[in-house]
């Protein structure tokens, strides 16, 4: 029986990714990804959140690279018990970090010029997830296959930037879909860009602590090349923080 923390419930396609934290030692975490009995993605009903405690019995893996945290299980169970967002980022900072981008994956990360994200060699990642402290941050929103797609510009605490990385984090996905539709730009309202790169970013730098995890997607078939993701980013979003 393996316990975990849940530090990272990203939105894919299908479903939910979930990664979690294992107690490595004293004071060091590492990260695993629980998958669950069939394919790559948690569905519905998830009634799990950041910061709980669950528990699993692991099966045989054969995991690839880049995605070495992967492990597969028949299921989650709960635990009992939570850890707040203070604790978890503590916890988050003890696991997998950097201060470059260099470091985020242990390679080379090669940027694409049309899309503005960048993306690495799924042979070259040792690891498929990674977090940092940013220094700032600003959000994109545009539309894309008739969606509304929300990206973030990260700066690293060695200056270095990651440009139009894709929201995937689930709850602030959540905050954003829930508010944005509803929310034309007005002369009273303002865009859904703009308030997101005024009151919210001023939310999120003026925060005690900041922490972002970024994750690489899996390789698309034919495609040799593992996309950038903004997987967590902390401090998760407060409804307070909507205009009334």
């Amino acid at each position: 029986m393996k316990d975990l923390t849940l530090s990272d419930i990203t939105i894919m396609r299908e479903g939910y990714c979930v990664v979690g934290l294992e107690q490595a030692a004293q004071g060091v975490f590492h990260s695993v990804r629980p998958m669950p009995p069939r394919g790559y993605a948690w569905r519905e009903p998830f009634h799990y959140g950041r910061g709980t405690m669950v528990r699993f019995v692991p099966v045989a893996t054969l995991a690839s690279s880049p995605h070495l945290e992967d492990q597969n299980t028949e299921g989650l169970a709960p635990a009992g018990q939570e850890v707040g967002e203070v604790k978890l980022i503590d916890m988050l900072r003890r696991a997998e970090v950097s201060d470059d981008l260099v470091g985020l994956f242990v390679c080379e990360l090669h940027a694409d010029s049309e899309r503005g994200n960048s993306w690495a060699d799924p042979s070259s990642a040792t690891r498929s997830i990674c977090g940092f402290e940013f220094k700032n941050i600003r959000f994109r929103v545009f539309g894309e296959r008739g969606d509304v797609n929300l990206r973030a510009r990260l700066v690293l605490p060695s200056g270095e930037i990651l440009n139009s990385l894709p929201v995937v984090d689930r709850d602030w996905r959540r905050f954003f879909d829930d508010w944005a539709p509803g929310s034309p730009p007005s002369r009273t309202a303002p865009s859904p860009e703009t308030f997101l790169n005024q009151s919210i970013r001023v939310k999120l730098m003026r925060a005690p602590y900041r922490f972002a995890r970024i994750g690489l997607a899996r390789q698309r078939l034919n495609e040799k090349k593992c996309w950038l993701m903004l997987d967590s980013l902390f401090p998760q979003p407060n409804a307070a923080w909507l205009p009334q």
